[in-house]
């Protein structure tokens, strides 16, 4: 595809999606991440997109008038992988995805003083929750399926519940299955079953769950992307339409939309309008920035919309549909008016860590940000969640692997055993001088080979292809001959009880192969590595001197480590 034809596509797509990733893009059109990113900051410069964290967003028209008119157009900053997105907001709008992943976020906001407004799902630190009532709106589908069920299936309401194992998620399932007691106490939840979120899971489960229990005749989805999937199973086994009930929590956007003014399987949804709830979240976000004491939760609006009423609150035009300015729009209040006063601070920059950017809810629900933010002159940085953390764990292996390279003395024979942080480690020691490294580690090999100051010995043996690591026999027969002054040493799994572990056999023997060649074990192994037990251990945990690790690791977990005589080095991030 000429580069000009793929520049124009990926414009209509971010247009049309409101926000896609490197990483998506990349599979779309075929090409390199690294060509990916050079196309967005092309189309950055050009005006034409915005280039986000991970990603792109669409260029409101505001803004792009605003840029038109200004000597500054094109030199809007944008958050770049040279460090995490929260060092360059003001304020972050998160989600909790994983207790690793909200202790990052948190830590690094609390470092900057950057407060953070949550999404969805409440967060550790956050400053306030912009989100439904999950169980709530669920109840109230609950009592509206009951009611179907009463006039339609003479009460009998045999229902597939797919869920997920977000909390979030499963207040829906809980508040789904009160409501349809209230309606239709006779009715049963046959199966509940956690989805991993996607269309394909959606999909397969629904159709086994119907092969197996044809007596189901109600299927509830927790978010749109779940409920496509299943819709499409019950197209593919040819359910009879009037004889099945799909249900959606989300009406996120056009394709569920479409679907209920249609008619066929989907007959109703609670709908959560992203384009009211994106405004308030940068108006929380505000709030937020000058210090306004808000609520532990802003709640935001539910509907639960049929073909009937449809009409009633959203219209359908050339860009699909949207809400009714004049018809039955639901509103949310914020602390602090939606229409912050002249005097109120307004930040810079926004940032919003997008954590699921395939399902339509956060392509609205970014385009409703952007929108708002731009009306009021601020920028807001659009960030992939999964690629901010990858970057954000980056930064704290490169921090280890400095930490780790000022332990490296001149005239030393030290060890490097094959990972990332060790990698870097080995980046960090291009310039030294009179350094020998004995390592197994083609990436390390490859970074130092060209060095004059380091003598470098390969141990030999078979090349691993998945880790770049040299196993087998021949390694082990190397190292029983040589004797370092000190090992860096990288696994995958650290506990007190189990020691250090790690996931292939084959490296394992050489790991203990390297202990063993070794005077000093200093382990480069960052917070996420801790209480975690892979499939074979390595070591007791009491072989290892010292532990550079990052801030991120709990203050319990370094106190027990020292009190078995191992040094802890924290790394800087």
């Amino acid at each position: 595809m000429p580069t000009e034809t793929r520049l124009d596509e990926i414009v209509t797509l971010v247009e049309l999606r409101g926000f896609l990733s490197v990483r998506e893009l990349s599979q779309l059109f075929g090409v390199s991440e690294v060509t990916t990113r050079r196309d967005l900051q092309r189309l950055h410069d050009q005006e034409r997109l915005l280039r986000t964290y991970g990603g792109a967003a669409p260029l409101p028209a505001a803004l792009a008038h605003t840029q038109a008119n200004t000597d500054t157009a094109g030199e809007m900053p944008t958050a770049t992988s040279a460090g995490s997105l929260i060092e360059q907001v003001d304020v972050v709008i998160s989600i909790s995805l994983s207790p690793q992943h909200d202790a990052i976020v948190a830590e690094r906001a609390e470092k900057h003083a950057v407060p953070i407004v949550a999404e969805s799902l409440a967060m550790q630190g956050a400053w306030t929750l912009v989100a439904v009532d999950n169980f709530e709106a669920g109840r109230s589908m609950g009592r509206w399926a009951g009611t179907y069920a009463a006039e339609m299936f003479a009460g009998q309401a045999r229902v597939l519940d797919l869920t997920y194992h977000l909390s979030n998620t499963q207040e829906r399932s809980r508040g789904f299955a009160a409501g349809l007691q209230e309606t239709a106490p006779d009715g049963e939840i046959v199966l509940s079953l956690a989805t991993q979120a996607d269309w394909r899971s959606a999909y397969q489960l629904t159709t086994d769950a119907l092969q197996v229990h044809p007596e189901i005749n109600v299927i509830f989805g927790v978010n749109d992307i779940i409920v496509t999937g299943a819709i499409q199973a019950c197209r593919d086994l040819g359910i009879a339409p009037e004889s099945l009930l799909v249900l959606t929590f989300g009406l996120e956007g056009n394709t569920l939309i479409d679907a209920l003014a249609r008619g066929g399987y989907l007959k109703a949804g609670v709908a959560m309008f992203p384009d009211i709830v994106g405004p308030a979240c940068i108006a929380a976000a505000v709030a937020a920035y000058n210090g306004i004491d808000l609520p532990a939760q802003i709640v935001t609006p539910h509907m639960v919309l049929t073909a009937d009423n449809l009409a009633d609150v959203y219209e359908k035009g050339a860009a699909g549909w949207r809400l009714k300015s004049n018809g039955s729009r639901p509103t949310v209040t914020v602390p602090g008016p939606m229409q912050p006063p002249e005097e109120t601070r307004l930040p810079a920059r926004i940032g919003f860590l997008v954590p699921f950017s395939q399902h339509e809810w956060y392509q609205n629900l970014s385009a409703a940000m952007q929108s708002r933010a731009s009306e009021l002159g601020i920028e807001l940085a659009i960030a992939d969640a999964a690629e901010n953390f990858r970057d954000e764990m980056t930064l704290r292996k490169l921090g280890i692997a400095d930490e780790a390279s000022k332990l490296v003395r001149p005239g030393d024979v030290i060890l490097i055993d094959g990972g990332e942080v060790t990698t870097y480690l080995a980046e960090t020691m291009r310039t030294r001088q009179d350094i020998t490294v004995i390592t197994n580690a083609m990436t390390v090999m490859e970074t130092l080979r060209s060095q004059p100051g380091i003598a470098l010995i390969s141990t030999g043996g078979l090349l691993r292809r998945e880790s770049q690591t040299l196993t087998g026999p021949t390694v082990e027969t190397v190292l029983r001959e040589l004797r370092a002054d000190r090992l860096f040493l990288a696994v995958t799994g650290v506990s007190l009880d189990f020691g250090l572990s790690h996931t292939n056999l084959a490296e394992v023997t050489v790991k203990q192969a390297m202990i063993r060649a070794a005077r000093e074990v200093i382990l480069l192994a960052d917070h996420s590595k801790f209480g975690q037990e892979s499939v074979v251990q390595v070591a007791p945990i009491g072989i290892v001197h010292k532990v550079i690790t990052d801030n991120a690791l709990p203050a319990s977990t370094r106190l027990d480590l020292t009190k078995l005589g191992i040094e802890i080095i924290i790394a800087k991030t």
